[in-house]
């Protein structure tokens, strides 16, 4: 990731690099120069945003669009600012709301491992740290590069982990080494699921350099990831179970077709932007056009990309950039319906400083989201995200049926019936409340669609219901 720092460095002396977000959209910077070196970030059912610092080792919490003070906990690890070390990934538990499990991959201090491991939220602080991984299974050889440590939720619950190649290159097809792959494990204990692709093994993708980027397709449920290559070429890649992907036989796509490994669905020539944080729009409150989009962040040019994908996924239909910052590490679908990005406004060590987000200047206020932000509903958490006026009350409901056409009621359209209501609260911050629902770990259920929409009561006593109203599909 060296390679391009003087095009990054030329951008920021020059302010190429300033936010310039399509017509309509804004950023809303939430917090600046107030994290030190943060690497990622992974949003909870309770709408908590938790931030890695790659290395202090704290876990920051982001709570009603501010940043709390102090940690949630520290993670004892490598503290090299110049290295790829540290606390590097976040996972939040489907079963959060229920278990309060947060994981994380970090560098061991003494910088030849890396390990995952299991925090537990009591009390809104992270206790009971256990070290899952088994010791040495991911080592680092003493190299300051290519630890990988993105993680994710799968639709089926199982927790996805990206490991680099170590720096040596020999590792990313071997069968027998964590290093170089997309592991996949099922938890709270990482034993290995008898889906796996290689029997007994975690190992559920290979061949990789290093990766930066992790993410579930919320309507296929297929994992994405964003690499980093060496001299030619970086890659988005569509993984699939069992999939070589090549390297270091192939950077890039092969130049001939080889049957034995998969492509990448985007490849990036030099200057290459070294993609990491990546991310899918699953929300309401952008335009319509937006739905489904797959968006990454660049480190060395700083710029938020979004590629269109065919419905099979396999294919760019169409890309373009979003916009322009200066170093960006993260981008995280919020469940207030819009895009977070972790990044730097100046070059320096690798590592963060500000969060913000993308708003959309249009959204409808009251409005509604419902995503399962840990990527799991059965058995799961769905999070409802409000936006109202501060000093409103505001409610929601949900039903697994819905009105076609609406019905007129004096506070607006009704779509969706009062089969249940999740909750009542009054907006105080951020102009957002987040509502959470547990769900049944019952099959049954698989496939039905849960509908919700929401009712504001403003300060002078009107009420109106949400311009909008929002489903999810459960699996």
């Amino acid at each position: 990731m060296l390679r391009s720092l003087l095009t990054a460095t030329v951008c920021s002396l020059t302010f190429l690099c300033a936010q310039t977000p399509p017509p309509g959209f804004a950023y809303q910077m939430i917090t600046d120069n107030a994290l030190n070196l943060a690497s990622s970030m992974a949003f909870a059912p309770d709408g908590r945003l938790f931030v890695c610092e790659r290395t202090t080792g704290n876990i920051r919490v982001v709570q009603n669009g501010a940043l709390l003070p102090g940690a949630w906990a520290t993670v004892i690890c490598a503290n090299n600012a110049t290295s790829e070390h540290g606390l590097l990934g976040i996972a939040i538990d489907p079963a959060f709301l229920l278990n309060g499990y947060v994981y994380v991959y970090y560098t061991t201090a003494d910088e030849l491992q890396n390990r995952i491991a299991r925090l537990q939220d009591v009390g809104g602080v992270g206790v009971g740290f256990t070290i899952l991984s088994p010791n040495n299974a991911i080592p680092t050889g003493g190299a300051v590069k290519h630890s990988g440590g993105r993680m994710v939720f799968g639709r089926d619950g199982t927790l996805f982990v990206g490991t680099g190649d170590r720096f040596v290159s020999s590792t990313a097809p071997s069968l027998s080494s964590w290093n170089g792959k997309v592991l996949r494990f099922e938890v709270p204990n990482l034993t290995i699921p008898p889906s796996n692709p290689f029997p007994g093994s975690p190992v559920f993708s290979y061949g990789h350099r290093n990766h930066f980027g992790l993410t579930v397709r919320p309507d296929t449920g297929d994992v994405y990831q964003t690499e980093v290559g060496d001299l030619l070429a970086d890659e988005v890649n569509r993984i699939v179970s069992g999939g070589n992907y090549g390297w270091p036989t192939y950077e890039g796509s092969e130049p001939f077709p080889d049957p034995g490994t998969v492509d990448p669905i985007a490849v990036y020539f030099s200057p290459t932007p070294d993609p990491t944080g990546c991310c899918f729009y699953s929300g309401t409150t952008y335009p319509a056009a937006y739905a489904g989009s797959l968006f990454f962040v660049e480190f060395t040019d700083g710029r938020v990309r979004r590629l269109d994908l065919d419905a099979a996924g396999t294919t760019v239909l169409s890309q373009s950039i979003f916009d322009d910052l200066v170093q960006a590490y993260d981008i995280q679908m919020g469940p207030d319906g819009n895009l977070w990005v972790l990044h730097n406004d100046s070059v320096g060590p690798r590592g963060a400083d500000e969060i913000g987000r993308y708003v959309y200047l249009a959204e409808p206020n009251p409005g509604i989201e419902v995503m399962a932000v840990s990527n799991r509903v059965i058995g799961g958490t769905v999070t409802f995200g409000m936006r109202a006026n501060f000093g409103e009350l505001v409610a929601a409901w949900v039903s697994m049926a819905s009105f076609s056409p609406s019905i007129p009621t004096p506070f607006g359209p009704l779509w969706v019936p009062l089969d249940l209501i999740v909750g009542a609260n009054l907006v105080i911050f951020d102009g957002r409340v987040y509502f959470t629902l547990s769900l049944p770990n019952d099959p049954i259920f698989t496939g039905i669609t849960l509908y919700a929409q929401g009712l504001r009561f403003d300060a002078v006593g009107a009420l109106a219901s949400t311009a909008n109203f929002d489903s999810i599909v459960m699996w």
